[in-house]
């Protein structure tokens, strides 16, 4: 056994003892209650070789060169197989970087349907680790960094992200991305255990919008698509009344509809009156913390929505229907709905002209004004993860850090997901045109962005990359670290020859749908829950008054909006009984975790 591994134990140890006498008859609470949050106590794992402290920085006016590390280095790399990575080893994303830095990587693969327990089984075993741990395309959860942190697996690496010249790439790659990594990859106690996994997509930080039928609403008399909360009401009112609007025959329309498990119809409804998007109906203003739902605009928001219900515009089976019941109306062709609340309208299938033209019939509104003003779409931003992590086994550390800053600069954070640069994607100055999709013009594409800056590469077959069945060795296809952000790759790939019909379909629906992402973004709200960082102790504190508060916040909405409770007269006792669950200690305990973040 390697002295690490004693170490390891040793810290192991001392972690259960000290738990043991803080928190007695508390075990580990795996993941905490927000994404990026960590429930964990920590005793830190130093190393005795390579620390950043123990390494001469270059002078101030000589470039720190990173081969001055890790020239001749041996690092093993744990992964995930996969069958579409001939070998790992002479991978061309792998020659690349040891060319870069000199050093020799030799990867060992594990079998991706056992890879989690195959290392967590190592860790517990104090079995000797790779030098570096790479995550799946869906990065270590926290509860995962949590258990090997605590078990003296892994290592802190404060004291690299410190030194700009060792975290050079990921403080560009933060640049690049526009939000600070280091500082969101901390975790409750201020420690960074591996390196970034950050992929921006818009879609995924505005996913959800109204989308109201173009066609439907003009025959009914609105020029614009509504935006406002009445005028809605009122085009809802009139297309109920108006009965066959789709010209089926048959009077089946509804004006939406959703599944008991989709609650998207009813936050987008609540948030012109107040923010209703946070998974636990926290809203934010300057700071300080409150659940919508003990509001006064809550109220009023639940008059508003009770309306639909009482005039009979939506029926009470939304809060009841299966995902069956709400496919058979959402995703039939002859249009059934008015309006959808989704990341894009219904129905949907293969890229057929007739299924662009059905998502083209309906307009997107990225959030209704209220009577205050208020407008704010849902925003949910992605957080970076940990990608990949260095064990304490390893006899140096630093040159492992270097090698994984390396990975997220921006030319491999684009081979991280999207292949060989040369062979499956190319920055545009080196475009070869004869390898571009067919029917995809480079000036073209680069004139269908001007919400972003023009993206600095183009993917010659992003969809062959992605769909094909035959092993490639050119890229880890998502596996480790990577900082990607949304210019460089939003748009791509949709440039289509217009001439045809189902090219013009396309490029209709995808200029649509990009407007409705920035159309979102422009009024998203100026603050929000992102991530709440809590502590072991905290963690079981808070679950514990959240489950109870999650099913009676259900159960209030129902009866509240169905008149089992009236609004007026029982919102005095629906108050009372949130402050017998405890609402006051939750909210408590979140502004706690919430200051963390801004600090």
């Amino acid at each position: 056994m390697k002295y690490q591994n004693l170490k390891r134990l040793l810290a192991a140890v001392l972690s259960c003892s000290m738990l043991a006498a803080v928190f007695t008859g508390c075990g580990n609470s795996g993941d905490s209650v927000k994404e990026g949050s960590e429930s964990r106590n920590t005793v830190s794992v130093s190393t005795e070789t390579d620390s950043a402290e123990e390494v001469t920085e270059a002078s101030a006016d000589e470039e720190f060169d990173p081969r001055s590390i890790t020239e001749g280095v041996t690092l093993t790399i744990a992964v995930a197989d996969q069958v579409r990575v001939s070998d790992w080893n002479t991978n061309a994303t792998t020659l690349l970087v040891e060319e870069a830095l000199g050093v020799d990587l030799v990867f060992e693969a594990y079998a991706s349907s056992d890879y989690m327990n195959k290392l967590t089984v190592m860790v517990n075993g104090g079995d000797e680790l790779p030098d570096i741990i790479f995550a799946t395309s869906s990065g270590f959860s926290s509860s995962v960094v949590t258990d090997w942190g605590d078990n003296g697996a892994i290592i802190p690496l404060n004291e690299y992200y410190e030194n700009p010249d060792y975290a050079k790439n990921i403080n560009e790659g933060s640049e690049r991305a526009g939000i600070d990594i280091p500082s969101l990859l901390k975790n409750v106690n201020g420690d960074i255990w591996g390196a970034p996994l950050y992929c921006d997509q818009p879609t995924n930080a505005v996913p959800t919008k109204l989308w109201i039928n173009k066609a439907y609403a003009e025959a009914l008399g609105y020029e614009t698509i509504p935006t406002t909360t009445e005028d809605f009401y009122e085009l809802c009112k009139e297309f109920k009344a108006a009965g066959d609007m789709n010209g089926n025959g048959i009077d089946d329309e509804v004006v939406f509809t959703a599944h008991s498990t989709s609650t998207a119809w009813f936050k987008f409804l609540m948030s012109p009156f107040v923010y209703a998007w946070d998974d636990y109906y926290l809203d934010v203003t300057d700071g300080k913390l409150e659940f919508a739902y003990t509001t006064d605009e809550w109220k009023e928001g639940l008059k508003y929505i009770k309306r639909f219900f009482d005039e009979g515009i939506i029926d009470s089976t939304i809060l009841t229907n299966d995902s069956a019941a709400y496919n058979a109306i959402a995703k039939d062709s002859s249009l059934r709905m008015l309006a959808y609340f989704d990341y894009y309208a219904r129905p949907e299938g293969s890229d057929t002209v007739e299924t662009y033209g059905y998502r083209c019939a309906y307009d997107h509104v990225p959030a209704l004004e209220g009577s205050e003003g208020r407008i704010e779409s849902r925003y949910n931003p992605v957080l970076p993860k940990n990608g990949a992590v260095i064990s304490a086994d390893c006899e140096n550390p630093l040159a492992a850090f270097l090698v994984l800053d390396y990975f997220c600069r921006e030319d491999l954070s684009i081979s991280y997901r999207y292949g060989e640069e040369g062979v499956d994607w190319d920055y545009w100055e080196n475009v070869d045109e004869s390898k571009m999709m067919e029917g995809i013009a480079k000036e073209g594409v680069q004139a269908r962005t001007p919400e972003f800056d023009n993206p600095v590469f183009y993917p010659y077959d992003a969809s062959g990359y992605w769909t094909g069945s035959d092993p490639q060795n050119g890229g880890y296809l998502q596996a480790g670290p990577a900082i990607q952000q949304t210019d460089l790759y939003w748009g791509i790939g949709i440039e289509v020859d217009e001439s045809t019909a189902l090219g013009a379909a396309t490029r209709e629906y995808w200029d649509l749908y990009i407007a409705s992402i920035t159309d979102c973004l422009a009024v998203k709200p100026d603050e929000s829950v992102i991530s709440l960082p809590m502590t072991a102790e905290e963690t079981v504190d808070a679950n514990e008054i959240q489950g109870n508060l999650d099913s009676y916040i259900t159960e209030s909405i129902g009866a509240f909006l169905t008149g089992e409770w009236d609004i007026d007269s029982y919102w005095d006792t629906y108050l009372t009984e949130l402050e017998k669950i405890g609402v006051n200690e939750a909210l408590t305990l979140y502004q706690t975790s919430y200051d963390r973040t801004v600090e």
